[in-house]
């Protein structure tokens, strides 16, 4: 099986199958329904994306969000890198000034153990990464 290339389509689909297929994420996302929209700057792919955990599932798209976002975010394509292979994880980020992040705080934090459970199925992901 070929790499798959960061912020594409087929990156899009392995991660919201990867979330969808895990029991730790789904009971961790269980009840929550949160939108974020993620702005990447100095990407070779997308520049946007977003993840909706809804309800015990992850849908994870290229573009903008369907709908009004409750967070969105705004980072460079490397902090997105170290974010993606777990090695920095979204609220460090945050604190730090690497991600600038802007909307329902509270939303956020709700979906705190299922992001961190994304960041270690991400992480599994064979991902290929732009330098």
């Amino acid at each position: 099986m070929m790499a798959i290339q960061f912020l594409t389509d087929e990156w899009a689909k392995a991660v919201t199958a990867a979330a969808n297929s895990d029991d730790a994420f789904r009971t961790a996302v269980k009840g929550h329904d949160v939108l974020m929209h993620v702005s990447v700057s100095g990407s070779p792919w997308s520049e946007e994306y977003y993840m909706h955990f809804s309800d015990g599932s992850l849908a994870v798209g290229i573009g903008g969000a369907p709908r009004g976002p409750d967070v969105e975010a705004e980072v460079s394509y490397e902090t997105n890198v170290e974010l993606s292979k777990g090695s920095l994880n979204g609220q460090t980020a945050a604190m730090t000034g690497q991600m600038k992040v802007v909307g329902d705080m509270m939303k956020m934090m709700t979906i705190g153990k299922a992001q961190d459970r994304l960041s270690e199925l991400e992480s599994a992901l064979d991902i290929e990464y732009q330098h």
